[in-house]
């Protein structure tokens, strides 16, 4: 039986096709019924520079990209380089040679495999053709499932012509006659294909666009930011089809501009951005907080600040999503663990959006956005959508009226009796200015005040691990993944730990906070930010005093980075 967890990476020069031959790896693994987590990364600039696709497949459900890979794949010898100390005794090596520009020492206990790559696509007279002849080659040294992989290698290129389809099978199957006859060494091989369930295998930033969609979105603005940006290509697609609109506008200045009108006049309405997008947008989400209009924005957060590093992972917007902000600005800032988060809880933020009639900032990371997994396929028909309260038609209308739980009805625009003044001033119940001291103080009560039942309309944590421990870890967004594996190995090597993983990052849910703290001796939170941005909440708005372990290098943290920081404390 083939091993059930096996971790392949490809690495290259941007532009060899090193990111297509992953996505047919992936996919051909999730038709073959296996469950698959990948993680990619690419160059900002346009042309050249490294790129990387790993691709993780098990029997078992995945949570991370794993510790590191079983087999590298190199197309050339800088890929060579930058991993070449991952090459571990009992690792699998394949390279491209004698043509591939390098000559790598291979480690003792290295399982090499040397694949004229370049040399084959030469002789097909298309270079371009490379990574099919590489794909070729690992499906015949690893058992990657040739029936799934000539399905979906047919589904790429059947739109492209029979001539294009019909070269991209030859150089497949000269790859895999390269490797026919070679002496396998290594024990890595994917399992043999099982009954396929029912999933979709499809990335963070798609899996945004579905939920939003499923989630009533009828209007979508935003302006194109890496690595935010395949939000908007989704939704391009496929909202017309629910008689949405989407618009690219001038800059996200605009875009959240154009979605606070849209919600306005009484549509579901969102943008998506990244960090330097959200900082554009803070004087309007100000706006939004207190004309009371909702609006959902998504961050797709990346390395910053500046420009930063566009195209790689980091979990540092958390202080700008929850006090980017002049004055005293209510809203809601969740965040999501995992592809299938990135579906309903984009629903869910659109409910808390038109319920509180705030803004709500739904934040996911670079490394998330272009990670692809196999997700339950969502049910349409399970997806409960809550509509904003609505005037009645009954009395005087006040926009701003006080009521019970701090929520005012809202009408569209030519409603009969339902004209008001909406503006970024401090107004009173009628939405007229007031500028008195009592009244912008009752006011502030009214717009906070409503958000204090956040907590019980969502689920605002989860907690894994039952009783007592020695250590508990709190982690938020994508790093949440990579500690439930942690837990688990270190649970398995007799490890008193749990977990704690809030959803909800703000308004704060203190109480569960706390009480998860009184059963842990200790309190470790990891995250990729340089500052440590949840510790310090934590240390500013609980009693807990945590152990920050933070990395910023662009990528996400493995299991065993978080083992090893458990050990340590112990």
């Amino acid at each position: 039986m083939g091993k059930k967890d096996l971790v392949i990476r490809v690495a290259g020069e941007g532009g060899e096709g090193v990111i297509s031959t992953g996505d047919f790896i992936a996919a051909a693994c999730a038709r073959a019924g296996q469950e698959v987590y990948t993680i990619k990364t690419f160059p900002a600039e346009i042309k050249g520079g490294y790129a990387m696709y790993q691709v993780r497949t098990s029997l078992d459900p995945l949570f991370n990209q794993g510790d590191t890979f079983d087999i590298l794949c190199a197309f050339n010898g800088e890929a060579y380089q930058i991993n070449r100390h991952l090459l571990l005794p009992g690792t699998a090596f394949v390279y491209d040679y004698p043509e591939g520009g390098f000559e790598p020492e291979i480690p003792p206990g290295v399982h090499a495999y040397p694949v004229p790559m370049s040399k084959t696509a030469k002789e097909l007279k298309s270079y371009r053709s490379k990574n099919m002849v590489a794909l070729g080659a690992l499906s015949g040294l690893f058992n990657i499932n040739e029936e799934t992989l000539l399905n979906v290698i047919h589904d790429k290129f059947q739109s492209k012509g029979s001539e294009n389809l019909n070269f991209n099978l030859e150089a497949f199957k000269k790859g895999q006659a390269l490797v026919k006859d070679v002496a396998k060494t290594d024990p890595w091989r994917i399992a043999d294909p099982v009954p396929p369930k029912d999933v979709l295998i499809i990335s963070g930033n798609d899996a945004v666009g579905l939920g939003a969609i499923l989630g009533g979105l009828r209007f979508y603005s935003a302006y194109p930011i890496t690595p935010a940006t395949e939000i908007a290509k989704f939704v391009a697609v496929h909202l017309p089809k629910v008689a949405g609109v989407l618009i690219q506008a001038e800059d996200e200045i605009a875009s959240i501009s154009q979605v606070l009108g849209a919600s306005y006049a009484g549509k579901r309405s969102m943008t998506a951005t990244s960090g330097p997008g959200l900082a554009l947008m803070s004087e309007m989400l100000g706006m939004a907080s207190m004309s009371e209009t909702p609006a959902l924005v998504v961050d797709v957060q990346r390395g910053g600040p500046a420009t930063g590093m566009p195209t790689k992972h980091e979990q540092s917007d958390l202080f700008l999503a929850i006090h980017g902000s002049h004055g005293d600005a209510p809203r809601i800032v969740m965040a999501v663990e995992d592809v299938n988060d990135c579906i309903h809880m984009t629903v869910e933020a659109l409910n808390l959006a038109e319920h509180y009639q705030c803004p709500v900032i739904l934040l996911s990371d670079g490394s998330l956005a272009f990670s692809t997994q196999t997700v339950p396929a969502p049910k349409p028909d399970r997806i409960k959508i809550i509509d904003r309260k609505r005037w009645d038609g009954t009395g005087e209308y006040q926009r701003y009226g006080m009521t019970e739980d701090g929520i005012s009805p809202m009408v569209d625009p030519g409603t009969p009796g339902g004209m008001h003044v909406a503006t970024g001033l401090e107004h009173g119940p009628t939405g007229a200015p007031n500028y008195s001291p009592p009244n912008h103080a009752a006011m502030h009560r009214k717009r906070f005040g409503k958000l204090n039942t956040v907590v019980d309309f969502v689920a605002p944590t989860q907690i894994d691990g039952d009783g007592d421990a020695d250590v508990g870890i709190i982690a938020w967004g994508s790093t949440i993944g990579v500690v439930r594996e942690a837990v688990i190995r270190l649970r398995q090597e007799g490890v008193k730990v749990k977990g704690f993983y809030p959803k909800l990052m703000w308004p704060m849910p203190v109480a569960q906070y706390e009480a998860f703290a009184r059963t842990c001796g200790k309190i470790l939170v990891p995250e990729v930010n340089f500052q440590g941005q949840l510790a310090h909440f934590i240390r500013a708005e609980t009693n807990i005093t945590p152990i920050s372990l933070t990395i910023c290098g662009g990528i996400p943290f493995t299991p065993i980075q978080i083992m090893n920081k458990v050990k340590e404390m112990l």
